[in-house]
């Protein structure tokens, strides 16, 4: 009666560990889809190198177009940068040369007759009888850094010609009346301290033509340009690619 009894409990107890492993053997085939789970686990393994392959090729396609674009960007910007340097220098000639308005922080210096009494008796204007100090003014002027002057707004240039013709002042073949008023851009305490000086030509034109002369710094000072073309009919430039 006793075998009977454990072999029926040892009977049980195999059954039981059966059912327990069958419902396991159910349960990964359900997780793994059937395969076997090794196999599985290496076919993911598999597919997970093949994506991880496939996203290095497409970052370093992707790197290589960025690349592109960043060359190309740069040329451009150098090109533009290129052509914006040529275009300011040429602009920078240009308001040297007297083509180009210009404005600027400098110096305006006004110049006016005396009193009737000291004026001559056949009414000769003191101003264009004494031209040359006007002309030393502008020399002052230059010798201070002065990067554009106009006399009663017309443009000053290495190429400007100032005269007298019956009691008249020609300035660049335009006649110029008095008051005198000379323009300069620079820096106004320069500009300044180059003309006002003890014994300066404006302080010999105030005490003996007594001319009436005003000097004042201005922050915006507007120059304008010529209103003619310089023609140059002899010089002409090197060509160095002969030489």
């Amino acid at each position: 009666m006793k075998n009977l009894k454990g072999m029926l409990a040892i009977f049980l107890v195999c059954a039981l560990l059966g059912i327990i492993l069958s419902i396991q053997f159910k349960t990964t085939q359900n997780v793994t889809g059937g395969d076997n789970p090794v196999i599985k686990s290496k076919t993911l393994l598999a597919e997970l190198n093949k994506l991880e392959a496939q996203r290095a090729e497409a970052k370093k396609d992707l790197s290589e177009v960025e690349g592109k674009i960043q060359r190309l960007e740069e040329d451009e910007a150098n090109k533009n940068y290129y052509l914006r340097s040529l275009y300011n220098e040429l602009e920078k000639y240009n308001m040297f040369l007297g083509y180009k308005e210009a404005q600027g922080s400098g110096i305006i210096i006004e110049i006016a007759e005396p009193e009737e009494e000291a004026i001559f008796d056949d009414g000769t204007s003191i101003i264009a009888y004494n031209y040359d100090y006007l002309l030393q003014i502008i020399s002052f002027l230059n010798a201070a850094n002065a990067e554009a002057i106009s006399i009663n707004d017309i443009r000053y240039t290495s190429y400007s010609t100032l005269e007298t013709e019956n009691n008249s002042l020609i300035f660049d073949d335009h006649v110029i009346s008095t008051p005198i008023v000379i323009k300069a851009i620079g820096e106004p305490k320069e500009l300044e301290a180059n003309l006002t000086f003890r014994g300066s030509i404006l302080e010999i034109m105030k005490r003996q033509l007594r001319l009436k002369v005003n000097v004042s710094k201005k922050d915006d000072v507007v120059i304008p340009s010529l209103n003619k073309k310089i023609e140059l009919k002899y010089v002409r430039p090197i060509d160095n690619l002969n030489n």
